[in-house]
């Protein structure tokens, strides 16, 4: 089904006059252009340079990508042939040969210059369904995340985020399975979607994991709560940060923020070129959260709470460790910090 340009404006209107009254009072201070306060390189998972301009808002919609968001269903029945999930747009409700109600739900999704294809969600996938009995959502949305305009596809989380949200609201009305049954997954801009989607759910979620969240926009300049992920959005959100500063973010917004190898670019093993390295530094937390799913409580990505990485460099935080990534205990709360190795497996235990 496609949906009338109206019906996405109407989505986000708002958002564009949030972000362009924001982008109005952070571009006064006169400091001009500079790299990774407005604009940035990114390198897309197919090798391709991109220019993230985020300086302003535009002020139309005349170079805005329109079009649906795809969600496909997998479970241990179907690992490789995705169930395309349709919600009924009349009483919101949906159908699936593959759906089990008793099983939990695992909802993932991309960034930009992405989609449900994408090797690494993929791979979370597989991970997942061969550790757990589980229904694996993906969700595409590269119709419109595929826009060489990084705010318009920026503006376009929030549409996402509330058909997520439908689709969430149409397997609990259907098969009667509650919010504390699923935990949703995003990397970059696919973080903030997830974000939306547990705001708007009928239901308040259990679990988001934000993986390295996008900070163009969002942080940069900071935006209210409404409008970005925060511990707000879910019983326990989660966020890893492995590009904080550059592409994700910085500062701490949810229940427990983990900080592999001080959560800033460069992560071990990323090298080349400056938006390379960069881009390689985003991506690494996809492939540290793909890897924890095969480790149980207190092992693989072992996490010691500290006030900061330079405190927990010189050996001052060695207590109350809990695991980083899948089976992160939901009661950690704060900030944690870890090492890694420089590929995989990444993971080095109690170190």
């Amino acid at each position: 089904m496609q949906f009338s340009k109206n019906v996405v404006l109407r989505s986000i209107c708002y958002f564009v006059f949030i972000l362009s009254y924001s982008t109005i009072i952070w571009t006064s201070d006169n400091q001009g252009r500079a790299y990774g306060d407005e604009w940035l390189y990114f390198v897309s998972e197919n090798g391709t340079t991109h220019v993230m301009n985020f300086s302003s808002v535009p002020n139309d919609t005349q170079d805005m990508n329109f079009g649906d968001v795809y969600f496909y269903l997998y479970t241990r029945n179907n690992i490789d042939k995705p169930e395309n999930l349709r919600i009924s747009e009349n009483n919101i409700s949906i159908e699936s040969l593959n759906f089990n109600k008793s099983n939990d739900i695992r909802v993932i999704t991309h960034g930009w210059f992405s989609a449900e294809n994408v090797n690494w969600i993929q791979k979370i996938k597989y991970s997942l369904l061969r550790e757990y009995d589980l229904n694996v959502i993906t969700v595409d949305w590269s119709e419109l995340s595929n826009n060489i305009i990084y705010p318009y596809a920026a503006l376009s989380t929030r549409y996402i985020g509330k058909r997520v949200a439908k689709l969430l609201d149409a397997l609990i009305k259907t098969y009667s399975v509650g919010g504390k049954k699923i935990h949703l997954i995003g990397h970059s801009l696919g973080a903030h979607i997830m974000g939306y989607a547990g705001m708007f759910s009928m239901e308040k979620i259990h679990r988001i994991t934000g993986l390295d969240p996008a900070r163009p926009l969002f942080e940069i300049p900071e935006i209210s709560p409404d409008y970005r992920l925060d511990k707000s959005d879910a019983d326990f959100v989660d966020i890893l940060h492995t590009c904080g500063g550059i592409f994700g973010y910085k500062r701490s917004y949810g229940h427990a923020d983990f900080y592999p190898n001080s959560g800033q670019p460069m992560q071990p093993g990323c090298s080349g070129v400056r938006e390379v390295a960069e881009s390689c530094s985003h991506g690494r937390s996809h492939e540290y959260f793909e890897e924890s799913i095969e480790y149980k409580y207190n092992t693989g990505f072992i996490s010691f709470p500290c006030e900061s990485w330079k405190k927990f460099d010189v050996g001052e935080c060695k207590e109350d460790p809990t695991s980083m990534g899948y089976n992160t205990n939901v009661t950690s709360i704060g900030n944690y910090y870890f090492r890694t190795r420089n590929e995989y497996k990444f993971a080095i235990g109690n170190v």
